[in-house]
């Protein structure tokens, strides 16, 4: 008798029947890649905006650096001759040493100006005294920030010289606070060489930015090394 092979229905796995995906599953499967694309991309935006800030603080920082370390130089390189002959009025006025103490809505916005030997090279005429002023500029575009400037006049020259070189050296400042020190450690908010005939024994500087709608403040203290000298003044002229 002829045996028939019998087939038999196969239960192995590739012979079963394969179903789609239902609507639930795929906007199942849409919402968690939404979900995971915006975690991504959340933090990649914030570690691009961190890294944007601390390049931001970077540059301020080092800008900061730069000013500072410029004006304690200046201000340490104060000059008044040392010799003890009586000087007359127009004499002492070749060489001046004047803070003045402004406002602008409750900020500093001081000003000093100063005969100097420092010299960064903006001079024609190298090695000489040379009277340099910061003090603040208004911004037009921006309200109550101003620029800090720095002139430079080395031309000989009686009180506080309106010509020289004058150039922006900071932006967005906020405030200029000037502080003077004398022999007994005693704080001033102003100083005339004219009247007190000798330097501060230090300054004290403290400048003001706007950084992102922050204010942030950076001091320095510059010793003012000819601070015992002391000026005569000649009789006549008393």
């Amino acid at each position: 008798m002829e045996k028939r092979a019998v087939l038999k229905h196969s239960s192995s796995p590739t012979f079963r029947h394969f179903k789609g995906f239902t609507l639930l599953e795929i906007l199942l499967a849409v919402a968690i890649a939404a979900i995971v694309i915006t975690i991504v991309t959340s933090t990649f935006y914030q570690s691009h905006r961190a890294i944007e800030s601390v390049k931001y603080q970077r540059e301020v920082y080092q800008m900061v650096r730069i000013v500072m370390d410029r004006i304690i130089k200046d201000i340490s390189c104060a000059y008044i001759p040392a010799d003890a002959r009586e000087m007359t009025d127009d004499e002492i006025s070749l060489y001046r040493f004047v803070g003045r103490n402004e406002t602008n809505n409750e900020a500093n916005i001081d000003s000093i100006f100063f005969t100097t030997t420092c010299d960064i090279g903006l001079s024609q005429k190298t090695g000489s005294l040379c009277e340099v002023g910061y003090y603040l500029k208004e911004m037009e575009e921006k309200q109550d920030l101003f620029f800090l400037m720095r002139r430079e006049d080395c031309t000989p020259h009686y009180g506080i010289t309106e010509a020289g070189n004058a150039m922006e050296i900071a932006e967005d400042v906020v405030a200029l606070e000037i502080i003077y020190y004398d022999d007994r450690s005693q704080e001033s908010e102003e100083w005339d060489l004219d009247e007190s005939l000798t330097l501060p024994s230090r300054v004290k500087v403290t400048l003001t930015f706007r950084q992102r709608e922050k204010d942030i403040s950076f001091s320095g203290v510059s010793p003012l090394p000819l601070t015992g000298i002391k000026l005569t003044r000649a009789q006549e002229n008393q």
